[in-house]
């Protein structure tokens, strides 16, 4: 795999938009994402397992890409690494999961709980207060 500065060298030196279609312009897998995102808050992936409440095996399977995330973890994620809305937004994107909707009632009260800081546990009592399903 090229480097980026390889990359940006041979779209400049480029005599057409041949090299356009390569595999160089894939999006970064979402394992390496979700490492990033650990990275960014010095955590590491057992420390995210413990904060989102996930059967160990299973949530390093999540990290580690052999089992594809849930839209359902990647918010208890969200929420435990207090990201913010558009951080989240693309975390669902990369993950090619929907986004959250301000006119679902459950998805609004996932927005309230990012932009309002609110923890995992509260935004989870929240949506159970409202009658819908719970993140936990």
């Amino acid at each position: 795999m090229r480097s980026t500065e390889e990359l940006r060298h041979d779209i400049r030196s480029s005599s057409g938009p041949e090299l356009l279609s390569g595999a160089a312009f894939t999006q970064p897998a979402l394992t390496f994402h979700l490492s990033a995102l650990l990275e960014g808050r010095g955590w590491r992936v057992k420390d995210a397992i413990r904060a989102c409440y996930l059967e160990r095996s299973y949530g390093y399977q999540l990290f580690n890409g052999t089992r594809p995330p849930t839209r359902r973890f990647l918010l208890r994620l969200a929420l435990a690494l207090e990201l913010g809305e558009e951080e989240a937004q693309r975390l669902l994107r990369r993950a090619g999961k929907a986004e959250l909707y301000p006119r679902s009632r459950a998805d609004a009260a996932v927005l309230y709980g990012l932009t309002h800081r609110l923890t995992l546990e509260e935004t989870d009592e929240l949506l159970l207060s409202l009658g819908e399903e719970g993140l936990l």
